[in-house]
């Protein structure tokens, strides 16, 4: 990785205060980079490059988001375009498909199912991400307002 790549990476991490996962992510990203002072045919052959390499456009669109970043950065005056997605309506639960979840009664000596039981209902009522209420601690839950403090993406706290 050049020292330019270095350093941008530094100062988002030192001076903005990106998470460990964002900096693992343009540390990636930046890697379809075969300069750090890209012409606009080089920011063409990375972007083919990906597809190439089986990344669906989404994928490509992640990468391209991190490299423009650096571009601004850097005061390339290039930028990569995004390229056109799919748009996907994500399946969602019938009313009936709830009914049996709420219906459903693991059996009293089973913690397993309970606790699972018991995370299925929180994620319904919540619509947080799993990850996020599987790192809920006793100190994150409120019983007596029914508040869970949590802390999801980007280290965002809420209610």
């Amino acid at each position: 990785m050049s020292d330019k790549f270095s350093q941008f990476i530094r100062e988002r991490q030192y001076l903005q205060n990106v998470s460990a996962a964002t900096v693992e992510w343009y540390k990636h990203s930046l890697k379809w980079l075969r300069t750090d002072n890209p012409s606009e045919q080089e920011l063409k052959d990375a972007v083919m490059r990906m597809r190439e390499k089986g990344l669906k456009a989404s994928g490509c669109n992640s990468a391209i988001r991190a490299i423009n970043a650096y571009l601004k950065w850097s005061g390339c005056p290039h930028r990569v375009s995004y390229l056109k997605e799919e748009q996907r309506v994500l399946p969602t639960f019938t009313l009936s498909d709830i009914k049996r979840l709420l219906s459903y009664r693991p059996k009293p000596s089973n913690f397993y199912q309970r606790r699972l039981h018991l995370l299925i209902l929180v994620l319904l009522d919540t619509g947080c991400r799993i990850d996020e209420v599987l790192s809920l601690r006793a100190s994150d839950c409120d019983l007596d307002n029914l508040l869970f403090t949590v802390t999801g993406k980007g280290r965002k706290q809420r209610f």
